[in-house]
């Protein structure tokens, strides 16, 4: 995320030094967001037998994550308000607390998507009134909303059956895996098709771009026999859309 970011803030008008600005920002965000998760769940983590989660393995205490989480989302806040003021740097504390948030409870319940939509969807804004007090254009806040999301079901996917067993909730698991792999699909076919709206007075090879990569993704998940082929056809077909907001922006 941090990567993809800092390369839309470089795509809408960001130079040196505050890209790096922006990249410092995001950075410590994740960070206290990926901290604070392996912190919240380092008991469901620890009964499910996770051994590859360093709370599980013995290489870092819940207590000190939190330390580091809180410290990160701190850091984060002000790192923020810094590059990109006070309205800019606020949508994207806003995105890292709903990041929490989801942490803290919401990933576990059929509104696990939402955290995900907002806080996608605020990540224009700091970028765009950050730069030059000026408000993001709505598609690119739809299309970033349509894409967080479809990234969210996706990445949930694999993990449904054994979340399932271990009592969470969350959206894949309510829904289970078809209605959300189905949704998943619904919401980046929207995706695209505004992205070659928006592409088309452009370039139509970016179009061509983003309609190619959607159809391509969909025929390899149809027709593979492996079991992640739907995981990383959604994936792929997410990552074409974010290149194609990069070119687009």
């Amino acid at each position: 995320m941090t990567v993809v970011i800092t390369v839309i803030a470089w795509s809408v008008g960001w130079r040196w030094p505050g890209l790096l600005g922006v990249a410092v920002a995001v950075l410590l965000g994740q960070l206290s967001v990926g901290w604070s998760n392996d912190a919240i769940d380092a008991d469901v983590d620890r009964r499910a037998g996770r051994a590859e989660k360093p709370t599980v393995a013995g290489d870092v205490s819940p207590r000190l994550l939190w330390a580091l989480a809180c410290t990160a989302l701190v850091a984060a806040a002000a790192a923020s308000w810094w590059v990109a003021g006070l309205v800019g740097g606020s949508f994207h504390v806003v995105a890292v607390l709903l990041a929490w948030s989801y942490n803290a409870g919401l990933s576990r319940t059929v509104w696990s998507w939402l955290p995900y939509a907002l806080a996608f969807g605020c990540v224009p804004p700091f970028l765009t009134y950050g730069l030059d007090r000026s408000a993001p254009p709505a598609w690119l806040v739809v299309v970033f909303a349509l894409v967080g999301v479809s990234a969210h079901l996706a990445n949930a996917l694999p993990d449904v059956e054994s979340d399932r067993a271990a009592g969470l909730g969350g959206a894949v698991v309510r829904w289970g895996p078809r209605a959300s792999a189905t949704t998943a699909w619904l919401l980046l076919a929207v995706a695209t098709v505004v992205l070659a709206w928006v592409a088309w007075p452009r370039s139509w090879l970016l179009v061509v771009w983003v309609v190619v990569g959607y159809l391509a993704a969909g025929t390899f998940a149809l027709r593979s026999r492996s079991p992640d082929a739907l995981f990383h056809a959604l994936l792929v077909a997410v990552a074409v859309d974010l290149v194609a907001i990069v070119l687009a922006a």
